[in-house]
């Protein structure tokens, strides 16, 4: 960390006449920051102006080329940002303990310093968070984009009839991939998963014609990248995340194949401009339903039927567990199989990392927090009530 006063004839920090001028470049620096938020809530009340300017032209004008460059490296540049940063400040802070050790700069001036340091970091990260994509979080709802009518619960017979319709058509798209109705083993992943990210950008190609989505969510984008330290991201309860300071998509990169393409697609609509997990994970479900490779409809359709069979339990749990029973063995088989996965990450992380993705989301005006995962299952309903009555594209 910088220091603001000597006590030898080495100069190891600013003078101190010059701390108040270092002391406000990085308030400044936190102050525009802090700008950038308040910008973001004042465009929530003109969200047709966000869509418009930002969401359909100046967002993807910049994440678009940025997720090519950075799609060029074959891992994940997160891993590599977070660690070189985690690295510097603790050199920093180490470099900063022998000073005080040494008696050669006073605590207090160092707190002080590496106080300013850290607001500094913050303000940048704020403005490259909001200009680069977090001011998506001010667009109007998807339903309203598409126009579709307000939510309407439907009865329990309806909700039967669709969870059944899903069940059947995952049962088909395991069928396709294994000519059986068991494998006998859990789906292994693809070898290539560059194959299944092609086939995805594809699916979203697909998705924009039937949505009519804007032009710049049809084109392509960087490929997802997996994650080298998953394990330590899953025991945050994390299956992937979007990081808009490199444009890159991420999922974890062991995690079962029944569920990899749906967290693909998902991280996928992020990159595309779309913030509440509720509309990623649609419209994820949508691009992997229309991606012409089995794997990407297996998963988007085993993800679709576990929302739709959650809400007719709530509603009537023997008509759920009744269509439960008409799954094939082997796709029970692979849900096990990420049941287990997930519980070897269950404990304090999960608990942490729960807290504050609802913090994040709350923050950024997702007024559901981490329940807002749940909420694509009214998307998926309403989306079938426009689309001939069917939750399958």
């Amino acid at each position: 960390m910088e220091q603001a006063e000597t006590h030898t004839a080495v100069r190891t920090a600013p003078d101190t006449s010059d701390w108040p001028l270092y002391a406000r470049r990085r308030l400044l620096v936190l102050a525009v920051g802090v700008a950038a938020f308040l910008v973001f809530q004042l465009l929530s009340l003109v969200p047709g102006l966000v869509e418009a300017v930002y969401a359909r032209s100046l967002s993807p004008m910049i994440v678009r080329p940025l997720s090519f460059v950075t799609g060029l490296l074959p891992f994940s540049l997160v891993e590599v940002v977070v660690i070189a940063y985690v690295v510097w400040m603790l050199v920093l802070l180490g470099r900063t303990v022998t000073l005080v050790v040494r008696k050669q700069r006073r605590l207090r001036n160092a707190v002080l310093g590496g106080s300013l340091r850290m607001a500094r970091d913050a303000g940048v990260m704020m403005v490259l968070f909001y200009f680069l994509w977090g001011f998506n979080y001010a667009r109007r709802p998807l339903e309203e984009r598409l126009e579709w009518p307000e939510w309407s619960a439907p009865d329990t017979d309806e909700l039967e009839r669709l969870a059944v319709t899903a069940v059947e058509a995952a049962n088909r798209a395991y069928f396709e991939i294994h000519q059986s109705e068991d494998a006998g083993v859990p789906t292994a992943m693809l070898r290539d998963v560059g194959e299944l990210d092609r086939a995805l950008e594809e699916g979203w190609n697909r998705a924009g014609e039937l949505l009519h989505l804007p032009a710049s969510m049809r084109r392509r984008y960087g490929p997802t990248k997996r994650l080298i330290f998953s394990h330590l991201v899953a025991r945050f309860g994390i299956a992937g995340f979007y990081f808009p300071w490199t444009a890159e998509a991420n999922v974890l990169g062991d995690s079962p194949a029944v569920s990899r393409s749906q967290s693909m697609a998902h991280e996928k609509a992020h990159q595309r401009g779309i913030g509440p997990e509720s509309e990623a994970s649609f419209l994820g479900f949508v691009a992997g339903a229309l991606a012409p490779h089995p794997h990407a409809r297996y998963s988007a359709l085993v993800f679709a039927q576990g929302q739709l069979l959650r809400v007719l339990a709530r509603a009537d749990r023997e008509a759920a567990q009744e269509v439960v029973a008409n799954r094939f063995p082997g796709i029970r088989r692979d849900l096990d199989d990420l049941s287990e996965y997930w519980e070897q990450f269950q404990g304090v992380g999960t608990t942490i990392g729960r807290a504050l993705n609802d913090r994040y989301l709350r923050t950024n005006r997702v007024r559901a927090g981490v329940g807002s995962y749940g909420l694509s299952v009214r998307l998926l309903i309403t989306f079938a009530a426009q689309h001939g009555g069917s939750v399958v594209p």
